[in-house]
């Protein structure tokens, strides 16, 4: 896939084509940094603060298409992959598309008891797991290292290890989208041009390879500029008045953010400057 760095550029039009601005905030129910609280009439004192308790957001400030947020308790490149798919499927009016991609995402392939028992079945045999162990206890290495690389190979051959699942997952849902015509029937509408900031995993070869079957052409800001990026003030907005609300549940917050997230993200005066300074308006 062709990549590109956001600039002046006239191959896109902002009256007709349809442009996503992509980005990831988190927001939680305490601060980072402790707060002084002040009670009238004693000495000044530290209120315990309660269970902590966030959620990670993906949102797409949609530009002539429909905008999009999700929430998720891990952020990785295989939910953000479905995250994705999901923006996508809003975005289109093919019902074979979307039925399409739904069922690549849900596909039972991908649930956890599927990918442990390949997992399972690609695990090595206990001789030579043993063998292997061995070979580690009687090298030259110290003591500490040997026992960290046993570490290592142990939690190689858990099927249990989350990152492992993840990988394997992400690796199923691109030949879920693949075994499709998802690729063909999308390339036959106009693209997407999703716009987004230089963060390690959107540089990722299976984020790119998922990208050109859904037809989202990627369009990264410059470094370390997310003053260049119009949905920061989206975040700000939403943060300053959630600070100000009342919640006590992960699934108040959740709900919180998402109704202020699409009572202000389409408001045109987010990006209009933007907008003109970067695309033909």
């Amino acid at each position: 896939m062709q990549k590109k760095n956001l600039k002046k550029t006239k191959f896109i039009n902002a009256k007709t084509d349809k442009i996503a601005i992509l980005d990831e905030t988190r927001s939680q129910n305490v601060p980072n940094t402790s707060r002084v609280l002040y009670k009238p009439g004693t000495k000044n004192i530290i209120i315990k603060p309660p269970v902590k308790f966030g959620i990670n957001i993906v949102g797409f400030q949609g530009i002539n298409c429909n905008s999009y947020m999700e929430e998720n308790t891990k952020n990785n490149a295989y939910t953000f992959l479905k995250t994705l798919c999901n923006f996508r499927a809003l975005n289109t009016n093919n019902k074979q598309v979307i039925k399409q991609i739904k069922q690549a995402i849900t596909n039972p392939n991908l649930k956890i008891e599927n990918i442990q028992s390949i997992l399972h079945q690609n695990q090595l045999s206990t001789k030579d797991l043993i063998n292997k162990i061995n070979d580690e206890l009687y090298n030259e290495n110290s003591k500490q290292k040997s026992i960290e690389k046993i570490q290592k190979i142990c939690k190689k051959e858990d099927i249990h290890n989350t990152r492992k699942i993840a990988n394997l997952q992400r690796e199923i849902i691109v030949n879920n989208l693949q075994n499709t015509e998802i690729k063909d029937l999308l390339s036959k509408e106009k693209p997407i041009y999703l716009i987004l900031d230089n963060a390690k995993i959107h540089h990722a070869k299976i984020i790119e390879k998922v990208c050109d079957i859904l037809n989202l052409k990627l369009i990264f800001l410059e470094p370390y500029c997310p003053d260049l990026n119009p949905i920061e003030d989206v975040w700000r907005t939403i943060k300053r008045k959630i600070y100000n609300s009342n919640y006590k549940t992960l699934d108040e917050l959740i709900d919180i953010f998402k109704r202020l997230f699409y009572e202000i993200v389409d408001n045109t005066t987010f990006y209009e400057n933007w907008l003109s300074e970067y695309f033909m308006v």
